[in-house]
């Protein structure tokens, strides 16, 4: 069985963001998303260039 420290909903920006930061740290993180697959679009208005950075 796996162990995860954080579990991160929703694979929008935010959620995104919120994973990569955690595994930056070296926290085990899980990215769960409602939708079985992903969009052939971006729901997403505008990314923040700060999160190009990552």
């Amino acid at each position: 069985m796996r162990h995860t420290e954080v579990l991160v909903a929703g694979a929008g920006p935010v959620g995104l963001t919120a994973a990569l930061e955690l595994r930056g740290l070296g926290v085990d993180c899980l990215l769960i998303d409602r939708l079985p697959e992903r969009l052939p679009y971006a729901r997403a208005v505008g990314i923040q260039p700060r999160t190009f950075e990552f």
